[in-house]
């Protein structure tokens, strides 16, 4: 019993022990104070410095070496993480950049000391990245222990491709010199510069000495300490407000100075110089205590849209201060550079915006307010960035909408404001991301969509929920328990969850983890007895509360939250009266607006538009077309192509044919369902249909007789979903069906003149089936796509091969361009001649088109212009030889060609040169010249993705003595060739609707 009883103390004990450790390890936060000094050469483009940081070590953990980050290095080549995102992301102008262009960090000489002994060299060990090193300690640094690291460094200045940069003599200034990572509870955070993903770094004190022309105005992190320099920038001010005042600068030519920077508990240091900024300041009062100077620099080209930014600066200072803590530094600074990383970017009490020579003085404005509130979502709260980027880009951007909401130049919270239309089309199609996801992992789209624009919806949609004094509540005491520290997720979590009556479990557990879209819908409304019952209906089944509004005749309103649910949910509103309407409350950001009321019905409209708004909308639009047969064609577009997308979409296009005097028309209906999680991304059903004239013949008559094709082609495409979310990757499955009529011509012979005439011949129904799978990897460079078909007739059977490959050289908007096709033919008639128009082909024009999926102007014509029109399939060929009996390159077997175009290397114009060279199984039985191979060499000219035309050089013999025999006048022209590429009608991309015919 005695061993007993120790065994017990002793787990007891130890469990204590355990508990306090962990309590202990729970958090904790280093800390890293900086002394720099550095000096500008505005003529080599350099920053030449030296650093000293004090590093103390506040884990419970001994350290053998520190993460640094260089992120000058970011730009030093091609092979960097920064590049490889810019590049997936479509920017390249860093990847055809010259060398003297890029960037850098080097001399670097780290050496250590710990309590006040001598310095000993420390050597570093680089990692993949470039812009990171492991700092190798030369003694182990234990809990509680400081070391003190110095180095001086050098850094080459790049252009400014992202943030780090200079344009002329203008500078930005950040992430420049050499900077522990984080080391927290969960370990090291060494990231890699990125374009899309911010940072996280250790808090400490900063005191920057930055030496430099003495004609820069410079602003920088912290309170400059010169009184000179604080003179000099408030005489600026004074100025006039639209010029530059030349006598306040002038003097200063030539000589150099030295302006000093200080501040405590911030997390980073950034600085910007430019000779040609305006000077406005003030100060404004905090919480009527701290007193806070306001400096704002502009270019004098966009004086006019920064009168007022002053006042955009003081309604952030007051708006974040209000609702979420006060502003505790002393400055607070707004300057316009040449940052290309997104409109803005915020540091410590200093934020620069993008050029705004383009930009609305309320758009100004509302980058200001965005980038000022940083200094609390970024820079008082210094979450991880990289891995949260919700925690203070959506935070921020859900106060940035509170304070603007009541601007006059630029709405808040405004359903169509900002990108909520891109968050609609993005949600209607199911390619929302989570909100908690991190920021290196979203497609570029997604990055400002999910969380800019969707989670400070959400947050919105969580205050309501809340209620207002609830949620302020929670978030102050977020502010007073986190600032200058690192908060995680689970610490935002557990303050709102503390500080909500309601169960808000949704919000973190399901909302901010998923990417199903929020689609709610009010359904039936019945009379109760106590008033009204109104069913609502989450479409997309995402688990969360929907706050419905019943409004009387009278203008009032009644409004009520349902309980989180995922299917169905029943509310009554206890009112007896008649009600106008019941809606889906507008903070709920749900994109599918025209089921969000009772009051919904039918509306038509005209051109093109949107469903953010209620109601079910049909749109008309004037619609032309032309062919050969038909002559021109006028009718109406009837379609609900909207943004955002409808599962359900049509577009039909009647048209009456003034050629032909009849009716013709297109159209396209379909239905799309989506799939959240699994293999499939969505299931799209699909009908199309058209109906126009192919040929058509006036022989021995005064008037044309035309004969017309009607088609129905069923389908059904599989899209599956990407391998993960920046896949450039994009695959299909479609399973197709055809029935078509082709109304037949004959000609009958009168023998009272020995005349053949055209007479209509009945009619033959066609059918055949499809399946296709394709694959594209639509990536910056090199992109490539790949294709295989199998099609089937009651005479034939076909199943061939496609590639396409573009070869980008190192130059922009150069590559060659390379196709392969391999094609393989079954005939299933022992009728030879049954299968013939089925038949391989190097040229595949009109005639070959037996699916009438393609658009052609002159169908069946075999002389003229109209025959000159091919399509770049099967072979791929240009040249046309419809006038031969039976044309060159045509196969009942097989048939293997490739199609080479490349771009040419000098000049911008829109002119490639191409060749193509193909075989067949009986190409050397069927040449007139017995020969194995067919080639042809020209120029192609072509006007954007729909037009191409080719010109003609060189080619095989058989085709020169083709040219020869059918030409013999105005060869050349005869024998260019061009091509209309419209492809697949793309409803569900609102691609422009374009007539087959």
């Amino acid at each position: 019993m005695a061993l007993n009883i120790k065994a017990l103390v002793f787990t007891v004990g130890f469990f204590f022990l355990y508990a306090f450790s962990f309590g202990q390890r729970g958090y904790w936060q280093q800390r890293v104070d900086n002394d720099i000094t550095v000096q500008l050469d505005d003529q080599q483009q350099l920053l030449r410095g030296h650093i000293r940081i004090m590093y103390q070590n506040n884990a419970p953990d001994t350290l053998s070496f520190i993460y640094f980050h260089l992120y000058p290095n970011a730009y030093s080549s091609d092979r960097t993480a920064y590049e490889r995102q810019a590049v997936e992301n479509g920017e390249t102008d860093h990847y055809f950049s010259e060398p003297e262009d890029r960037g850098a960090m080097d001399s670097l000489q780290f050496a250590i000391s710990a309590d006040g002994e001598s310095f000993k060299n420390a050597g570093f060990v680089q990692t993949k990245d470039p812009d990171i090193i492991r700092l190798i300690l030369p003694e182990p640094l234990l809990p509680g222990g400081k070391i003190e690291i110095t180095t001086p460094f050098r850094v080459k200045i790049p252009l400014t491709f992202s943030r780090l940069g200079r344009y002329e003599q203008s500078y930005q200034i950040s992430q420049w010199f050499p900077k522990p990572a984080v080391y927290d509870a969960k370990g090291w955070h060494p990231i890699p510069y990125l374009d899309q993903g911010e940072f996280y770094s250790e808090y400490g004190s900063y005191n920057v000495a930055v030496t430099l022309p003495a004609d820069y105005i410079i602003m920088g992190t912290g309170n400059i300490q010169e009184p000179s320099e604080l003179e000099w920038l408030s005489r600026l001010s004074a100025a006039k407000a639209d010029s530059v005042d030349a006598s306040l600068r002038d003097s200063r030519a030539g000589k150099v100075k030295t302006v000093t920077f200080k501040e405590d508990n911030v997390h980073d240091f950034a600085w910007f110089a430019d000779k040609r900024w305006l000077v406005k300041e003030d100060t404004v009062l905090i919480n009527g205590e701290q007193e806070v100077r306001i400096s704002v620099c502009y270019l004098p080209e966009n004086s006019g849209k920064w009168q007022k930014s002053v006042d955009a600066v003081k309604k952030a200072m007051h708006g974040y201060s209000d609702r979420v803590g006060a502003y505790p530094y002393h400055t607070v600074k707004v300057v316009e550079g040449s940052l290309k990383a997104g409109g803005g970017m915020e540091y410590p009490t200093v934020t620069i915006i993008g050029n705004t020579k383009g930009m609305k003085e309320g758009d100004v404005h509302k980058v200001i307010v965005h980038e000022v509130g940083h200094n609390w979502f970024y820079g008082i709260l210094g979450s991880n960035e990289r891995l949260h980027p919700w925690l203070d880009e959506g935070i921020n951007s859900y106060y940035e909408k509170e304070v603007l909401q009541t601007d006059s130049m630029q709405s808040g919270w405004g359903k169509m404001s900002g990108g909520f239309w891109v968050y609609a089309a993005l949600s209607a199609t199911h390619n929302l991301v989570p909100a908690d996801t991190a920021a290196d992992l979203y497609p570029h789209l997604n990055y400002g969509v999910d969380i800019y624009q969707k989670t400070s919806r959400y947050m919105k949609w969580l205050e309501a929920y809340m209620g207002r004094a609830q949620f302020d509540a929670a978030m102050k005491s977020y502010f007073d328990n986190w600032k200058f520290r690192h908060p995680y997720p689970e610490d935002f979590a557990a303050i709102f969850r503390a500080h909500s009556e309601k169960n808000i479990d949704w919000f973190f557990d399901a909302l901010m983890k998923s990417s199903r879209p929020v689609d709610f819908a009010i359904g039936p409304v019945r009379k109760h007895d106590k008033g009204w019952e109104v069913t609502v209906h989450n479409r997309t089944g995402l688990l969360a509360p929907a706050l419905v509004c019943l409004y009387s005749e009278k203008g009032d309103s009644l409004c009520q939250w349902t309980k989180p649910f995922t299917d169905e949910e029943k509310i009554v509103f206890d009112y007896e009266g008649d009600y106008e309407k019941i809606v889906l409350a507008h903070v709920i950001p749900d994109y599918n607006f025209k089921n969000n009321t009772s009051r919904g019905g039918l509306r038509i409209r005209s051109f093109f538009g949107s469903n953010m708004d209620e109601g079910t909308k049909i749109w008309i639009t004037p619609a032309l077309g032309f062919n050969y047969y038909d002559g021109f064609m006028a009718g109406l577009l009837v379609h609900n192509l909207t943004i955002p997308l409808n599962k359900f979409q049509f577009a039909v296009a009647p048209l009456f044919a003034f050629g032909s005097k009849t009716f013709a028309g297109t159209g396209r209906v379909s239905y799309t369902s989506y799939f959240d999680e699994g293999l499939l991304h969505d299931i799209e059903w699909r009908m199309d249909g058209k109906t126009f004239s192919y040929y058509k013949s006036n022989l021995n008559i005064p008037h044309y007789i035309e004969s017309r094709f009607v088609k129905l082609a069923p389908e059904v495409i599989f899209t599956i979903r990407k391998p993960y979310w920046r896949s450039s990757v994009e695959r299909k499955l479609s399973v197709k069906g055809y029935w078509i009529r082709e109304d037949n011509m004959g000609f009958s012979f009168d023998p009272s003149d020995s005349l053949y005439r055209p007479y209509p011949g009945g009619y033959s129904d066609l059918f055949y089936g499809r399946l296709r799978y394709t694959h594209v990897n639509s990536r910056t460079f090199n992109p490539f796509s790949y294709a295989v078909e199998g099609q089937v007739g009651e005479t034939f059977a076909k199943i061939s091969a496609e590639v396409n490959l573009r070869v980008d050289y190192h130059a922009r908007n150069k590559a060659l361009h390379i196709r392969g096709y391999a094609g393989k033919f079954f005939t299933l008639s022992k009728d030879i001649r049954a299968a013939d128009r089925y038949r391989l082909t190097t040229t595949y024009s009109g005639k070959n088109d037996y699916l009438y999926d393609e658009t052609y102007l002159g169908r069946t014509v075999r002389t003229g212009f109209y025959a000159q029109q091919v399509s770049i399939k099967e072979g791929g060929f240009k040249l046309n030889t419809l006038q031969y009996g039976a044309p060159l390159g045509m196969s009942d077997n097989w048939l293997l060609a490739l199609n080479i175009k490349t771009d040419l290397p000098l000049w911008n114009l829109p002119i490639r040169l191409f060749a193509d060279v193909a075989t067949c199984s009986n190409m050397k039985e069927n040449s007139p010249n017995g020969a194995s191979l067919l080639y042809e060499a020209g120029v192609e000219l072509y006007l954007g993705s729909f037009l191409s035309v080719y010109l003609p050089v060189v080619s095989s013999k058989d085709f020169t003595d083709y040219g020869n025999s059918i030409y013999p006048q105005n060869r050349f022209l005869k024998t260019i060739a061009f091509s209309i590429q419209l492809g697949d009608i793309q409803m569900n991309k609102l691609s422009s609707f374009i007539f087959g015919m």
